[in-house]
Parts: C-alpha cells; sequence; structure tokens
C-alpha cells in the first residue's frame, strides 16, 4: 500500500472513531426491547402475576431507554395495561405517555428474527434486548445479536426487576466509559 492509501484508511478510522463517540456522547438514549411476558409478569406465590415494583420499575425505563415492548397483544391492549399502571403518576387525566409495542407475531416468524431486524435497522444506536426466552448463546452468535446487549430474565420469583435494573445501570456505565 502506498502512503496516500494508508492516510485515507487512517483518516476514515478517525472519522468513524469520532462518529462512535459522538453517538455515545449525544442524550440519545438507547433502546430496550422489552417483553412483556415473563418479565412484567412474574411467577410467584403459585400465580403468574404482575412483579412487585412495577411502576418504578416503567417509570425507570422510561427514564433511561426508548422502550419498545415487544408482544403478542394487540397494542390497544398493552397501551391500557400500561395506562392504567401508571395513571397515578399522571392523575390529571387518564392519559399517560404514548408506550412503543411491536406484534412480532404479525411478520415474522419468531420474535428473535425481529429482534435482528430492528436492531439492524437502528444502525449504530445503543440496544439492549430483556426477555425471558432469550436464545441460547449459539444462536444469538448465528443471528449476530451481542449476547452481552440480550439479557436473560427469570420468569420466576418476585426481585427479578430490581436485579435486572443492577445489570442494565452496570451495563450503561460500562458503556459509556
Amino acid at each position: 500500500m502506498n502512503r496516500f492509501s494508508n492516510d485515507c484508511i487512517n483518516g476514515c478510522a478517525r472519522i468513524y472513531q469520532t462518529f462512535i463517540k459522538r453517538l455515545r456522547d449525544s442524550k440519545v438514549k438507547p433502546i430496550l426491547y422489552h417483553d412483556i411476558d415473563g418479565v412484567l409478569f412474574g411467577d410467584y406465590a403459585g400465580e403468574f402475576q404482575l412483579r412487585p415494583g412495577l411502576k418504578t420499575w416503567l417509570k425507570w425505563v422510561n427514564d433511561h431507554f426508548d422502550v419498545v415492548f415487544l408482544t403478542m397483544w394487540r397494542h390497544e391492549e398493552i397501551d391500557t395495561l400500561l395506562s392504567v399502571l401508571m395513571v397515578e403518576k399522571y392523575m390529571k387525566s387518564l392519559h399517560s405517555p404514548g408506550f412503543r409495542s411491536a406484534n412480532w407475531r404479525s411478520s415474522y416468524e419468531d420474535k428473535e428474527l425481529w429482534v435482528v431486524d430492528a436492531v439492524a435497522k437502528t444502525g449504530m444506536r445503543e440496544w439492549f434486548w430483556i426477555d425471558d426466552e432469550i436464545p441460547n448463546l449459539e444462536r444469538l452468535q448465528h443471528l449476530a445479536l451481542d449476547p452481552g446487549r440480550c439479557l436473560k430474565v427469570n420468569s420466576k420469583g418476585a426481585g427479578e426487576l430490581e436485579g435486572l435494573k443492577t445489570t442494565l445501570l452496570e451495563l450503561l456505565k460500562r458503556r459509556a466509559a
């Protein structure tokens, strides 16, 4: 390679690194692909029910992420559930902030393929996926999904949301460094 080619390659690499740094430093929140069943709901005390601390969780994730709820529910159903859960915060009206949801079943055979497509469409944007049915490591690698961004949630137990919050905070701090 000649000197001109090396200078060009080095210049492109610097531009790319600057772009990535600016993207990370910007105020754009990461995307959180958020399963509903098995994350918002858990199996504890002999019942499949809403997890304790859910209102606090919803406020926290909405403050730190652009949340896309992954579900087979109709958008109106999930919007109603989340609006009812958040109504105390917005007592002046029954309207809470709009929630984004994606019914992956409408266009995809399985949820993981929807996530692959969504991640590809977001380009360099930070993202995480939380689900009680995260594929195994080999499958994630085959799909080119970063296993460090895909967090498996235990569908059993009441205290899972606090542990998940701690994990996400650690990941956010590491990626900001």
